[in-house]
This record gives structure tokens, sequence and C-alpha cells, in this order.
């Protein structure tokens, strides 16, 4: 009798234990449930996020790849890419605002985005290429201290440099060619522009850099107007430069004034425009009466130029003669 109540007990809780497990079974059910429905909107919502991330990349490419792009429509993509989750930690979100805002006339939001990238130690070819090009469009406009403007030529020549060693692109070699030249580092300057001349000998680029070398205004006028078509829209203060000389040697002085002006206050980063500022400046101050209110005008305003050029260039500067015979002139 014993051992049958004993062996009835567990037989008892067997029959209890589908009770318990239906009872615990059952809310475990429903939050799977809950967290399958949940866990399927994420992963939706996530993939959504993902295909309008590649669709916006891949409008942004197209855009940044066209010869002019529309302004309104980067700044819609400039909205676009900076309202996704990683826009300020990618480097390749990073890399398209900062073309964009460089696209936008806005090198410094450019710089500002992009340039400890490009500065990083191991850098590759690509950023070191924008961070140049970033940092060129920085200095154009840059007329402020000769120390800081320095260090900009001296980090585009830099990346320039490597970018070219790594892909031998003529845009790398010219603001390579650019920055030395504007540095006063007559050999570095030559040497890129073998490189042009080597490798690009048909670019706008190498006809830019042999033009600058031997410039005759007299004679390279034609030259100077097929290259201005040639660039285009994108003309550097080199190209402008010689435009303003050629108005000049015409006798096109207010033209070559309206020129020059206009220029300092796109390119007040760069030598070659102040100097040919100081040339017309001087040519104004030669045209006027002596003892004449315009004349001590033109005169001072050519000194300012000069003394920006001074400021710069090194003891060593053949120019420096020609800045002082200038100046005896009042």
């Amino acid at each position: 009798m014993s051992n049958s109540q004993n062996q009835g007990a567990p037989a008892g809780r067997a029959k209890r234990a589908p009770v318990a497990d239906r009872r615990f079974l059952l809310p475990l059910g429903l939050v799977l449930l809950v967290v399958g429905f949940y866990g399927l909107q994420w992963w939706q919502r996530g993939a959504r996020r993902a295909e309008q991330r590649r669709e916006l990349l891949a409008d942004a490419r197209a855009v940044l790849s066209e010869e002019r792009p529309d302004k309104d429509r980067l700044g819609e993509l400039m909205t676009g890419l900076t309202m996704l989750e990683d826009a300020a930690s990618s480097s390749e979100l990073l890399a398209m605002q900062a073309e964009i805002e460089l696209l936008r006339g806005r090198p410094d939001r450019a710089y500002r985005l992009f340039g400890a990238i490009a500065e990083r130690p191991g850098a590759v070819a690509a950023d070191q290429r924008l961070g140049a090009r970033i940092q060129l469009a920085r200095q154009d406009g840059f007329g402020g201290d000769a120390s800081a403007s320095t260090a900009m030529l001296q980090q585009i020549a830099s990346f320039s440099e490597a970018a070219y060693a790594d892909g031998g692109a003529v845009g790398d070699a010219f603001r390579a060619w650019q920055a030395c030249k504007r540095l006063w580092s007559h050999e570095r300057a030559a040497a890129f522009a073998a490189d042009l001349a080597r490798d690009h000998g048909d670019s706008r680029e190498h006809r830019l850099v042999a033009l600058c070398k031997a410039f005759d205004p007299s004679r390279d006028a034609v030259a100077v107007e097929d290259l201005v078509i040639d660039f285009g829209a994108d003309a550097p203060a080199e190209l402008a430069a010689l435009v303003t000389f050629v108005a000049l040697q015409r006798g096109k002085v207010p033209e070559a004034l309206a020129r020059a002006e206009k220029d300092l206050n796109r390119f007040a980063g760069v030598g070659g425009v102040r100097y040919v500022l100081a040339i017309v400046l001087h040519a104004c101050a030669l045209g006027s009466p002596g003892g004449s209110l315009d004349r001590a005008s033109f005169v001072q305003r050519r000194d300012q130029q000069l003394d920006w050029l001074e400021e710069r260039a090194p003891a060593t500067e053949s120019l420096r003669r020609q800045w002082q015979q200038m100046r005896a002139v009042r």
C-alpha cells in the first residue's frame, strides 16, 4: 500500500506540469511576437535608411562629377548629407560635404570639415588631393599673415606632390607648380613645370605654365585669349594676371585697372596678382600730372602692393630691384 501511494505522487505532479508550462509559454510567446514585430519594423526602417543613403550618395557623386553643378542642387545635397547618422564621422561623407562647400565658394567651411582628414599621417592620395584643392582655394583669397599663407602653400605643394606621385594627374602637378610659384621657390616650380611638359604637354595647364615662364604681352595676347576659353570659369589667378597685363600693353589702362582691382578682391593672397596691380598703378601714376592728388593716390596704392610683396618675397628675389626702381617714381 505504501509503495503504491509513493508511486502515485509523482504521477500527479507530472499531470500538473503541462499546465505550468502553458502558463509560462503563453506570455513568452507574446513577448517574442512583440519583439519580433518591432524587430521587423526596426530592420525595415534600417533597410529604408540604407537605401536612402545609397541613393543620396549616388546623387551626390553624379552632381559632383558635373562640369557646372547647380548651386541649388548642391544645397539640397548638403542638407541631405548632414542628416545622415554618420555625417560627422564618415570620411566619405565629410569628403562629399567638403567638395560641395568648395563648389559653393566656401573653402574655409570645407577645411573645417576635411582638413584634419587630409592632414592625418598616412592620408591616401585622394584625401591629400582634396586637401590641396581646399587649401589652394583658401590661399587664393587670403591676404593676411605672411607666415600663415606660407604654411598653406607649403601644405599645398606637399599634398599635390604626393598625389602626383600616386596618380600622375595633371591637376596635381599644376597645383604643386602654383604653390611653389607663390612661394617664390623657382627651382621647385621649374621641376613641376618639367613634369607637366613631359607628361601633359598638350594640356591647358602646361601651356599656361610655359606662358608664365617667358611672357610677352604683345606676342602672346592670342595665346592668353585661347587659355581664357579653355579654362572658362575655372581660370586661375595666374591666368587672370596675364589677361590684365595684355590689357595694359594694349593701352587700355582703365580696363586694366578695373581688372586688376577685381582680381585683387578674388585673389588677395596671390603675389602675381599683386605684382600686376602694382604695375598698373605705376602706369596710372606715370599718366597723372606730377604733384597732382591723383598721382599721389596711385603712388600710395602702388607702394602698398610693393610692401605686401616685399614682406613675402625672399631677399634674393630678382624682382626686388624692379620694385625699388618703381618706388623711386613719386
